[in-house]
This record gives C-alpha cells, sequence and structure tokens, in this order.
C-alpha cells in the first residue's frame, strides 16, 4: 500500500508557497550547494522538493533522485534492527555487553571494573558509557573488519567520564551494535536492513557507502560533497571517496538516500507507531526504541536552544532512546535525529501523534559546525507549522536574520551567510633545536604510529594515511606548536588555511634535555596517549590537540 500512495499524484500544498522560503534561504546561504527536503502527513507525500546543484563544477542540478548521506540518522535503522532483535529474544536492552557477546563465544571487554562489569546495551545505544569518541579514526585506512574494531580497538578505548555520569555521544557503540546484529541475525547488518526495512518499505535509492552500489553513482545520481570556506560563501569540493571511510561504520553512519525514500521511511515510522493497519515496521519494536533514556543537557549540534518565551515556540530536544532523540515542538513529541558526513548535513522530525514528518538533508553550509541552526532547523519548523496548520513564525521575510528579532546579533547565523575574516597571522619556521627536542616515532595500541621528523629543518606529522607540518604561532605558549594537516577527507586543492589544524603542548623543558618519551594525542578535548618506540628517555608529557574542524565535519549527530 506504501508504494501505491508514494506513486499517486503528489498531495501538495500549493509548491509556491514553499519555493519562497526555500529559494531565500538558498540566496541567503551561498555555501548550501544542494537541499533537498520531504514531508509526510497522514500516510501520504506532502513535498518532495530539491534545490541547487548536485556538482557545482559541472553545473549539474539536484533533482528529487538526487542522493546524498544521512550521516547518524543510520542509527534510527540500527535502533531497530536492535530492537527487532530484542524482541525476538536473542537478547536485552538490560543485559551486560560482555554477556551477549558470550552467547556467540566472542570476548568483549571494555576499559574499567565497572564498566566492564555492568555496560549494558542500553548503556552503549543511549550514549552513557563515558568512553572517549576517537573520531579522527573515522579517517583510517587500515584494513580492520567491524569485528576486529569492536573486539580489539573498543576494549582499548579509555573514559572520559564516570560511566552513566551523562550524555556523551559516541559513533563507535553503533559500530558495535551493528556487529551484535550481524552475530544473532546470521547475515551482514547492511543486508539485514536492506530486507527488514529498506525492501519492506521500497526504499529503491537507499543503500551503504560500501555497497557497490555507491561506487557506481554518477556526478548526476550523488551530490557532491562540499566544505564551506570561513568565509561563508567558498565551497572546496570533497572527494566522494571520503565517505568510504564510514564503512565498517554503517550502524553508525553509513546509509546513502533521497528525500523521496526518506519519506517512505517517515511514513514506516509513522504507521507503525500509531498502530495503522498494513504498518510495514513493526509498532511493538518502534515503540520500544523511541522511549527516551537518557537526559540530554543540550541540543546536538546546537549553539541556541529554540524555546519560548524568547521565541515564538519550543523546539526542545530532552531525552535519548535507542537510535533517536526525543523531544517537543509546540508541546507535541518528536523522533529525531541529526547527520553529517564529509559535506552533507541531515535532519529528520516526526510527530506521531499527528501523523507528520520532515527531513533536509544540503551539502556544503557548515562552517564551525553550525548548519542546523543556521538553515536546518528554521526550514523544519517553518514545514512542521504548515503541517501542523500553525501559524507560521518563520518565513521568506525572517530567516535570512534568524535568530533575529528573537534574540540579538549572532555573527554565526544567516544574514548574508558573511563571516568576517580574522586578520592572517604569519606563523613562524620552528627552530631546527626545538624540532629535534620532539622528533620520534610514537604508538599507541589503537592508532597508526605517530611519526615526528625532520625534513630540509621543517618538522614533520605523520599518523597513517594523514600528515602536516609543524609551525609556531605568533601569540601562543612556549610549548604550543601548531600541525597543519593534510587529510584523506580534504577537498581537493584546499587552501592552507582552510585545512584541518593540530597542536603539538609540551611542558616547558630546557632544549637540551633528552627527547620527550610520552605524548598525548587529544582531539577536541579527549586526549590519547603515546609512547616514544623503544624509549627510555626521561618522562615528560606533550600534548597533541587536534582542532574542531573535525568536529565540525562529524557532529555529535556522525
Amino acid at each position: 500500500m506504501l508504494g501505491v500512495l508514494l506513486l499517486l499524484p503528489l498531495h501538495l500544498v500549493v509548491a509556491d508557497e514553499y519555493d519562497a522560503l526555500f529559494k531565500k534561504m538558498m540566496d541567503c546561504n551561498p555555501s548550501t550547494a544542494a537541499f533537498a527536503i520531504s514531508a509526510v502527513k497522514d500516510g501520504k507525500l506532502e513535498l518532495n522538493r530539491a534545490y541547487g546543484k548536485a556538482n557545482r563544477e559541472k553545473n549539474i542540478d539536484v533533482t528529487n533522485n538526487t542522493r546524498f548521506s544521512i550521516g547518524s540518522i543510520s542509527k534510527e535503522f540500527t535502533g531497530y534492527m536492535a530492537g527487532k532483535q530484542v524482541l525476538e529474544g536473542h537478547y536485552d536492552w538490560q543485559e551486560k555487553i560482555t554477556d551477549i557477546f558470550a552467547k556467540k563465544n566472542v570476548k568483549m571487554s571494555m576499559q574499567g571494573a565497572f564498566r566492564n562489569k555492568t555496560c549494558t546495551l542500553e548503556d552503549a545505544m543511549t550514549h552513557r558509557t563515558g568512553i572517549k569518541m576517537h573520531d579522527w579514526l573515522l579517517t583510517d585506512d587500515r584494513d580492520i573488519s567491524r569485528s576486529d574494531w569492536v573486539t580489539k580497538f573498543i576494549p582499548l578505548f579509555q573514559e572520559e567520564l564516570e560511566m552513566r555520569s551523562s550524555f556523551y555521544y559516541n559513533n563507535w557503540f553503533y559500530t558495535l551494535v551493528g556487529y551484535i546484529v550481524e552475530l544473532f541475525g546470521g547475515k551482514s547488518f547492511e543486508k539485514q536492513v536492506k530486507e527488514s526495512i529498506f525492501d519492506p518499505l521500497e526504499m529503491k535509492q537507499s543503500c551503504f557507502v560500501s555497497d557497490d552500489e555507491f561506487d557506481a553513482l554518477s556526478e548526476k545520481d550523488f551530490a557532491q560533497p562540499y566544505q564551506e570556506g570561513e568565509d561563508r560563501s567558498t565551497l572546496y569540493p570533497v572527494p566522494k571517496e571520503a565517505m568510504k571511510f564510514i564503512g565498517i561504520h554503517n550502524p553508525a553512519g553509513g546509509i546513502i538516500s533521497t528525500a523521496g525514500d526518506m519519506a517512505k521511511f517517515m511514513i514506516g515510522v509513522i504507521d507503525a507507531l500509531n498502530g495503522e493497519d498494513g504498518a510495514v515496521l513493526s509498532k511493538d519494536v518502534m515503540e520500544s526504541i523511541t522511549e527516551p533514556k537518557t537526559l540530554m543537557g543540550m541540543q546536538l549540534g546546537d549553539s541556541t536552544l529554540i524555546e519560548k518565551p524568547t521565541f515564538n515556540a519550543t523546539f526542545k530536544d530532552s531525552g535519548y532512546a535507542y537510535g533517536h532523540i526525543i523531544g517537543t515542538y509546540r508541546g507535541y513529541k518528536y523522533v529525531n535525529h541529526g547527520g553529517s558526513t564529509y559535506g552533507h548535513y541531515s535532519l529528520i522530525t516526526v510527530i506521531p501523534s499527528l501523523k507528520i514528518g520532515v527531513f533536509t538533508v544540503i551539502s556544503g553550509n557548515n562552517y564551525k559546525n553550525t548548519n542546523m541552526w543556521r538553515m536546518q532547523k528554521p526550514m523544519q519548523i517553518y514545514m512542521l507549522d504548515k503541517l501542523m496548520k500553525q501559524d507560521v513564525w518563520l518565513d521568506a521575510e525572517n530567516a535570512c536574520t534568524f535568530p533575529k528579532p528573537w534574540i540579538g546579533e549572532n555573527t554565526d547565523t544567516f544574514e548574508g551567510a558573511k563571516r568576517k575574516v580574522e586578520e592572517e597571522i604569519v606563523d613562524k619556521p620552528l627552530s631546527v633545536e626545538e624540532a629535534e627536542y620532539v622528533t620520534g616515532n610514537y604508538s599507541n595500541p589503537v592508532y597508526p604510529t605517530m611519526k615526528l621528523k625532520l625534513e630540509d629543518s621543517q618538522l614533520k606529522f605523520e599518523m597513517g594515511n594523514s600528515n602536516g607540518t609543524i609551525i609556531r604561532t605568533p601569540g601562543e605558549n612556549e610549548n604550543r606548536l601548531k600541525i597543519i594537516l593534510n587529510m584523506p577527507v580534504d577537498p581537493l586543492n584546499l587552501p592552507e588555511k582552510e585545512k584541518m589544524v593540530a597542536y603539538l603542548i609540551y611542558p616547558t623543558a630546557p632544549l637540551t634535555a633528552n627527547k620527550v618519551e610520552n605524548l598525548e594525542f587529544e582531539m577536541g578535548q579527549e586526549r590519547y596517549q603515546f609512547t616514544r618506540n623503544g624509549s627510555d628517555t626521561h618522562h615528560l608529557s606533550v600534548f597533541l590537540v587536534i582542532g574542531a574542524f573535525i568536529i565540525k565535519l562529524l557532529s555529535n549527530n556522525c
């Protein structure tokens, strides 16, 4: 029945109503290359539209058949597969991770005696393990299987917070859940999703980044991913191949789809939660995976909460369920998730009680991880109001100034999509004496060997398939060095000023002292211990700080 509904002429509100806002938003956000949206109500497709270019360089228009990465929205699919197996009796939400693996004679452990003895499937799926995120590893090109990643790497990941002390987003535990689904389903995670969700919902334009189908997609079929420059108007093309790094982590963020296919998914979710006759997805499963289990202190990916009385209505996340964010808009419970990968950013929101849902996805437009706030949330709020037949408070007149007039000036938001670029600081070369102080190879059981070496009087950084140049930035602490990184996910011909940066920080010490022995690799606010290979020198510390740019690409919503 679902397929017939979606093949009928679209049950549309007059499209021109929407064009005024959507085209205006594209105009005032010149770093958005492509935008697609679908909306559903009462089991029917209300809207399915696309704007912009699938490929700017080749002037290829985006269409309703253009595919995008949906990033962490993939976790909703993983949640469904785990819920299905729970209902089948294979394991339970409250069952310990180690016991679940033991049923299949797979040895599994985690850092910390308390976590190792008590961490449950629910802890893993609702982001309360407190384990470090290790998002840099998403660019790792070593030949590592999903089973090895889960059973050999995750046990080595150290804690950032005490378990169950706070909501702490972690992509890799969804890789773990995907592996559990494989163990108990007897097939690959990808095949089970296809058989249980894609095929029954007739999502014929959906696949995974590891599929041959994705490899075969042409420039007309797949929206070119873009990295937004800090001037808020320049876009740098990201190689399609960057998406392939997600492969073994498909359960966390590897689905490729269209707005139309995601409309079918939204109808499937809404039908199931309302117990509709002929619902494709299981009502029992959907109810079990959409009850919040972990309190969220703030919205993922947002710098400002949309709440009354400051704003006309409240759009607020409150808790995390199994692969789903739960919150309220205008007092109605929604089921929601965002997603981000290398140049694609998405958001899905359904309000089951009203039988409505909205999906949006864009390419580009994510400087400092602000796309949800600058573009997607306003467009979703507008569309939800239209579907709810509420007075619209975000429209073509104020969308580009949002959050004004509700709150004051915000340089990270829409108006003109411009940002004042700070006066460029001229970096200085590193002295040979200082460079020699930290040269050497350093190891960590999870990461590739980190190599710091002197070449032509220039200190170089290398780790796996990434490398960089180490320099000094005026104004920084004496023991703080900048690393300008070259990453495999970098856009082609990316200017140096737009590249990812890292910092090498070491305690003040005489440069005549022996070389440092221990390093800590820090990404965001997380640090990972490295030790000099074959070292027996003094115990000094070096801190490697990876800048926020990788976080910007992944979003907590990877």
